[in-house]
């Protein structure tokens, strides 16, 4: 008996200790701003940008300055971070798509995984499409108020529907997920914290309250910076008709008449910067919104340490290439903001220029909670860059479509389209992707390598992807039946 009861003490003791050992790992937060691009302080994206919060957090960890999407809109981006796979995988490219993942048995996306592996799991705001029945706790997209004078959301028309809304903070969508988010943060749980957590803005439509339309008159607007020339001289066809569209309009209808063309048309560059300061206003809500959410992150009430990624789920043009919103493969349209702060791994006020995308913050989150990465994950974690801040990394990939892809080294851009069709750019003589080097006979064998490493990653599997995406699409217009719609 006193054997027995010497047995029962230590197995109470043991598993007391595993509990204690469980307890200690880290609380996880995931932020996703909504078509967010570089136009954030630290990034200088634009020089009128006001994002004090943003830049605070950021100054606190890690900054990734060559961060990208794998699809550049927001269902097959998405889609692709949640699962850990790159659109490829996930058969999704397009808003246009199913909302599921056609090609695989659905995979645990990260949330779902950090359940099975013993978390809280909270979810609040535009983070994942689809239902979420595992959740400990969930807010959907909350709806803002529309008031009687201003228009409804017409998605196919240029983004000239910024509006100042004749109401506070406290009524709109952003407000209420911040409340979630604050009110998840301070749960009494034994268990550690994933929180997950989508604000809207600067999604279109761009409404926000007054007061911060007030800080961007459209008078003192700066437009963003292009070249003296034609942008489109030295694109091919099929970029400049990418350039007409946008990521809710068909490629070859919109190659007629661009948003750049109508916002021009409407009222020269007075509406060019209307639209631009409605942006800023947008960027500016949401930065305060976010200042609620990072203040109530400065304390644990569990005792933890807090982990961060803050990011965007795609880049956004406002005029460069001629181009407006998603749905392009350039850097304007592909780069997102990428902050971690790290306790323990990262330094204060650290920079990384090494090409990441969004499809590596499954891995990522994993490894800062430290619990085990699932088998199928395609991206690569961050982590070995937050603890040596020289480390390197050789390339990020873009998909619009599985035979336009574009490949992101920490120096080049190389774009090429599905009638093979090419864009090359040196970021450091050529941050803006004014010249395109694809033609240069000089940058050939450069140009060789990265469509060499482009053309491995877009042909793994080509045929059964192909046949796959042009079954599930035979319905809809996409880039990459462009050259089929062109035939009929």
């Amino acid at each position: 008996m006193r054997l027995n009861l010497i047995s029962l003490f230590f197995l109470i003791f043991h598993s007391g200790l595993t509990a204690a050992a469980v307890d200690q790992r880290a609380d996880v937060v995931f932020i996703v701003v909504d078509d967010l691009n570089d136009w954030v302080g630290v990034m200088g994206g634009h020089p009128q940008s006001l994002t004090p919060n943003f830049d605070r957090v950021a100054r606190q960890g890690m900054l990734f300055t060559n961060a990208h999407c794998n699809a550049p809109q927001c269902l097959p981006s998405r889609t692709s971070f949640i699962s850990g796979l790159y659109p490829k995988a996930t058969g999704v490219y397009m808003n246009a798509g199913p909302r599921t993942t056609p090609r695989l048995t659905k995979p645990k996306g990260f949330p779902e995984h950090f359940k099975s592996e013993g978390y809280y799991v909270a979810m609040g705001g535009k983070v994942a499409y689809g239902k979420h029945p595992y959740l400990d706790a969930f807010l959907g997209n909350p709806s803002w108020p529309r008031p009687d004078h201003v228009p409804k959301l017409n998605a196919k028309a240029p983004p000239w529907d910024g509006a100042a809304l004749p109401y506070g903070d406290e009524e709109t969508g952003d407000y209420k997920v911040s409340e979630f988010a604050i009110e998840q943060w301070q749960t009494k749980t034994e268990k550690p914290v994933m929180m997950a957590i989508g604000l809207f803005r600067p999604h279109r439509p761009l409404w926000a309250p007054q007061k911060y339309f007030d800080k961007f008159p459209t008078v003192t607007t700066q437009l963003p910076v292009l070249p003296k020339g034609n942008d489109w001289d030295d694109l091919p066809d099929y970029a400049i008709r990418m350039a007409r569209s946008h990521a809710h309009k068909d490629l070859h209808d919109g190659g007629r008449f661009s948003d750049h063309e109508a916002i021009l048309n409407k009222n020269g560059e007075t509406e060019w910067k209307r639209v631009v300061a409605s942006y800023l206003a947008n960027v500016n809500f949401m930065d305060t919104m976010l200042g609620r959410i990072l203040k109530a992150l400065e304390q644990n009430p569990r005792g933890r340490q807090t982990m961060i990624v803050l990011t965007s789920d795609h880049g956004w043009n406002l005029g460069e290439k001629g181009h407006w919103c998603k749905g392009g493969l350039w850097k304007n349209t592909t780069i997102v903001p990428m902050v971690i702060v790290a306790p323990g791994m990262t330094k204060p006020d650290t920079r990384s220029k090494q090409p990441v995308s969004l499809v590596d913050v499954y891995p990522t989150l994993c490894d800062l909670a430290g619990i085990d990465k699932p088998s199928h994950l395609q991206g690569t974690s961050m982590v070995p860059l937050l603890k040596d801040p020289k480390a390197e990394r050789e390339a990020a990939f873009i998909s619009y479509g599985p035979e336009n892809t574009a490949i992101q080294t920490d120096r080049y851009r190389l774009i090429r389209y599905e009638d093979g069709s090419e864009e090359l750019y040196d970021h450091d003589k050529d941050p803006h992707e004014w010249e395109n080097l694809a033609k240069n006979a000089e940058n050939r064998g450069l140009k060789d390598d990265l469509e060499k490493s482009l053309l491995t990653f877009q042909n793994k599997d080509k045929a059964a992807l192909i046949k796959q995406h042009r079954e599930t699409y035979s319905k809809t217009t996409t880039p990459w039946l462009f050259k089929q719609e062109l035939k009929k």
